[in-house]
């Protein structure tokens, strides 16, 4: 058996149509504004992320400071993706925290801003893969059986931690 951690991605852009994700664009956006400028030159500002970074490698916190901008909203997920069920329907994607990534952004053009979220659950353990689905436990360190669930395979899903044990 193996301990492991899953990663699933989402990206979110100018073309999300979820009313959550629009949240998050948009206050990621006015969030990277702000500090857009503040990493940027006066006399010789630039207008793209990829630019900003070129010229003030500073700018990488950007990513991080965009990241208190989305917080709220993942917190109003209750540490679970809905959209990623079991294969009963009963059990979501757990996750116990997130990274964001800023893909690319604009500051005179919000089409240009793409963000990435990843959500890494806690530690499972993964006791086998039946059927092209995770047969996966949230008790780690149990030895007397586990309670179980399984998640199938999905495009976005990773495993980002393994270890043998």
């Amino acid at each position: 058996m193996k301990k492991i951690k899953l990663a699933f991605r989402i990206v979110i852009d100018h073309n999300s149509e979820m009313i959550w994700d629009r949240y998050v664009f948009d206050d990621t956006y006015f969030e990277y504004k702000i500090q857009h400028q503040v990493f940027d030159e006066k006399e010789n500002p630039v207008k793209n992320y990829w630019e900003l970074l070129q010229k003030n490698p500073g700018a990488k916190q950007i990513p991080f400071l965009l990241s208190g901008a989305a917080s709220n909203y993942v917190s109003q997920l209750g540490g679970v993706i809905r959209s990623l069920p079991d294969v009963l329907g009963s059990t979501f994607f757990p996750f116990a925290n997130f990274k964001l990534d800023l893909i690319s952004s604009h500051l005179e053009d919000s089409s240009k801003h793409k963000i990435g979220l990843t959500f890494f659950s806690s530690e499972l353990l993964l006791i086998d893969i039946i059927d092209n689905k995770y047969l996966l436990s949230q008790e780690v360190n149990q030895d007397n059986g586990w309670e179980t669930f399984m998640l199938p395979f999905h495009p976005q899903i990773a495993i980002a931690y393994y270890q043998k044990i």
